[in-house]
């Protein structure tokens, strides 16, 4: 995810490299298939929320809204739905605003 921030966000565009990006892109991918087949029978990643969705849901938050979940990821796609809808999550997003 870093590497991805840094060639889409924080360089600015003369000094981003999409080799360095497709190469992070692809490693999120890979890293991310196992998360998808571990949520396909649960809301959360053990069951109920706990710190783990905490650490775990951020990552895949930023990563689906910077666009690199695929569509296939159905499963990461529905837990990003369900950390966006916490209340918590409403809260801590709008600080700033």
């Amino acid at each position: 995810m870093n590497q991805i921030v840094v060639q889409t966000i924080l360089l600015p565009p003369d000094r981003r490299d999409e080799n360095v990006l497709r190469q992070a892109k692809n490693l999120l991918t890979k890293s991310l298939a196992p998360v998808n087949d571990n949520l396909a029978d649960k809301d959360y990643l053990v069951g109920d929320f706990s710190a783990a969705d905490l650490m775990l849901g951020h990552s895949c938050f930023m990563a689906n809204r910077l666009g690199c979940v695929p569509e296939e990821m159905k499963h990461i796609k529905s837990y990003v739905a369900k950390i966006e809808a916490r209340p918590a999550f409403q809260k801590a997003i709008t600080l700033g605003e």
